[in-house]
């Protein structure tokens, strides 16, 4: 099957890039909040639902792998809605909301734009297709909610993660009419995992932080991105009928690991952060393991 090409891989790789930015940016409101649990439970939940959001658009280019037209009007839709949250001074909870809700509007689209263009000689394909549509209105819908509710928005932004981590298992047979490459998803998620590790170390750079810590969390990252690419060497990436959903588990935690690191440096070595740490090596080295050769 052949899959993306340059001009998509470029977009792709912009998209990656600007989300990274845009998570260390919420990692640096957090670290000057209360960071009280509440505080803790809304950073978590912004990145897991923005990476959701990110994860979908690429799995829907790895599984399609269409070099179109369409496909980079709607890749670059999202980059420009993650950029205008970027540049703003405030992350107000409205301008998050808004941006998750063009974004989960921009993938409900595209999905049933597929599903319009797929020829029905593709019957199976088309059937694949239909029920993602199904799934990104109901993402979009719960969003929606969030607005009307605002007082328990992030209560709908769980229930919208929630939508798009467990709806798709109800069709997991359905989706090997169609198989993700392996070796592509693989890849976007190691750019995905060293361009966040640079975001946060830019971000560092721009908050002033004493020499010798930043010096100190630089190592680190590259420490543990050493460690993550010697991982990457050892699975087994040529793998076919994977629904890739415990290697992407394992990348939420490689990440989360990343995150956590910074802030243990950034908050004057707080130590409950590298407990986190060791939690989250933990399940991710758990989560690498089936994959390996």
């Amino acid at each position: 099957m052949n899959f993306i090409l340059k001009r998509e891989t470029i977009l792709t790789t912009f998209y990656t890039i600007s989300l990274s930015l845009l998570i260390s940016k919420f990692l640096v409101d957090y670290s000057f909040s209360d960071k009280s649990i509440y505080d803790f439970f809304r950073f978590i939940l912004l990145f897991i639902i923005f990476f959701n959001s990110w994860l979908l658009e690429a799995v829907h280019l790895n599984r399609y792998g269409k070099d179109s037209f369409i496909n980079h009007i709607f890749l670059i839709s999202q980059i420009l809605v993650i950029l205008n949250l970027l540049v703003r001074n405030s992350l107000n909870i409205k301008y998050i909301l808004a941006t998750l809700i063009l974004l989960s509007v921009i993938l409900s689209v595209q999905h049933i734009t597929e599903y319009i263009l797929t020829d029905k000689k593709y019957l199976m394909i088309k059937k694949l297709t239909e029920p993602f549509c199904y799934i990104h209105t109901a993402r979009t819908l719960s969003l929606l909610l969030g607005v009307v509710f605002i007082d328990y928005c992030y209560w709908f932004i769980l229930l919208t993660f929630t939508i798009s981590q467990l709806f798709p298992s109800f069709i997991s047979r359905s989706v090997h009419v169609r198989d993700i490459n392996f070796y592509h998803l693989t890849s976007h998620l190691f750019i995905m995992t060293n361009t966040t590790a640079f975001a946060l170390a830019l971000n560092d750079f721009k908050i002033d932080l004493p020499t010798n810590i930043y010096w100190s969390i630089s190592i680190i990252f590259i420490i543990l991105l050493i460690i993550f690419y010697k991982t990457l060497k050892t699975i087994n990436r040529t793998m076919t009928k994977q629904s890739g959903n415990t290697y992407i588990i394992g990348v939420y935690f490689t990440i989360f690991n990343l995150l956590f690191t910074n802030l243990f440096f950034v908050l004057e070595f707080d130590w409950k952060y590298i407990l986190l740490c060791i939690l989250c090596y933990a399940i991710s080295y758990q989560s690498f393991k089936q994959y390996k050769k």
